[in-house]
């Protein structure tokens, strides 16, 4: 499936070394190398409620609204990996 532009994106990188991205509640986690990225597509409106964490070698994406809204986790290439709700 390929990219809705018509929400808002947020790019999530490895860059200096092997990382992991978790996205919460659901706890669905992607391994990311070096230079990797991923990217979720949201309603802009969400934004402002969206919690990142970030440490060494990870990031903890808290989601709002489990349940009641769609985020879209895309590869680098713009191709659906996840849809997360």
């Amino acid at each position: 499936m390929e990219a809705n532009r018509s929400m808002m994106e947020m790019k999530f990188a490895a860059t200096d070394g092997p990382a992991r991205v978790t996205f919460e509640p659901g706890g669905i986690a992607f391994e990311l190398a070096a230079d990797e990225f991923i990217t979720l597509q949201l309603d802009p409106t969400l934004a402002p409620s969206l919690e990142i964490n970030i440490w060494p070698n990870g990031i903890s994406v808290w989601l709002p609204y489990p349940g009641e809204s769609d985020f879209i986790v895309l590869d680098s290439s713009g191709r659906e990996v996840a849809r997360l709700w």
